[in-house]
């Protein structure tokens, strides 16, 4: 039986992949998001999860204002995490290996909860995905805050629909050549890139390093769409409801940008999801 696309996409290539997602880019999305809502309740005493913490570029910055623990599935990435620190960052609490639909912490155990660059949407339809909201909700304090950086779905509909057979995208990165092709599913509730990965002549030792052998490799990613009303209703059913948002890195408005930046929040008088 193949593995979930979700396990190959976040092996030990993908931070070269995705190596200008940097940690410029994750101090611009943090410097934001206290904007638009604290981070954990003031005086509450509670840290903060990084829920899809990947290879840790957000991790470091986090910890310079808040206790942070991170969370991912990916073994290989979970490394990287561990290994990097930036200068002045305070203590991370623990970096630990789990999905995102069984969230290994008690209820309540934060103040807030972190899902940035679009660490949502990996499980099918919405429904299929509302055990993670579930999970948030469970593990978020009363008063506590989701930041859920995902899709604009409606821009990105908006760019692929003109194309049916896909945008393509090749690059040389380290030992290792990148096809991507990205497109909508027909229904245009999903957004699918295939990705290969090709070990260029001469770069097999290298490749070695990626977990990779002379096959390079091949997989698809299918991350949902889900209109922001859609979102708001499966939220609002676990007792969060939207209380902020913006539509970039930079502020924009939601919809005049390219990204939603929601920002969830818990009564104080929900217990749970």
């Amino acid at each position: 039986m193949s593995r979930p696309w979700f396990e190959v996409a976040f092996g030990a290539h993908y931070p070269l992949l995705y190596a200008h997602r940097n940690e410029t880019e994750a101090a611009r999305c943090l410097e934001l998001l206290p904007q638009l809502a604290p981070l954990t309740p003031p005086g509450s005493g509670l840290g903060v999860l990084d829920l899809g913490c990947g290879d840790g570029r957000h991790l470091s910055l986090i910890a310079k204002s808040v206790p942070v623990v991170g969370l991912d599935l990916s073994a290989p990435l979970l490394v990287a995490a561990r290994t990097r620190q930036a200068p002045g960052a305070g203590p991370i609490r623990g970096i630990v290996r789990g999905d995102m639909r069984a969230i290994p912490a008690r209820d309540r155990a934060f103040g807030g909860v972190l899902s940035l660059f679009t660490t949502f949407g990996y499980f099918g339809k919405l429904e299929a995905n509302s055990v993670v909201i579930k999970e948030v909700a469970r593990v978020l304090a009363s008063g506590g805050h989701w930041f859920l950086d995902y899709l604009d779905s409606d821009r990105v509909i908006r760019d692929l629909a003109p194309h049916p057979e896909g945008l393509i995208r090749t690059r040389v990165l380290g030992p290792c050549e990148f096809r991507e092709k990205r497109r909508l599913a027909e229904d245009r509730g999903t957004v699918i890139k295939d990705v290969t990965v090709t070990i260029r002549a001469g770069c097999e030792a290298e490749a070695s390093t990626l977990e990779m052998d002379g096959e390079g490799l091949h997989y698809r990613e299918e991350v949902a769409l889900f209109p922001l009303a859609e979102l708001d209703a499966l939220a609002q059913k676990a007792g969060l409801q939207r209380v902020a948002g913006a539509g970039s890195y930079d502020g924009k408005a939601l919809g005049d940008g390219d990204r939603w930046l929601l920002v969830f929040r818990k009564g104080r008088g929900e217990a749970g999801p």
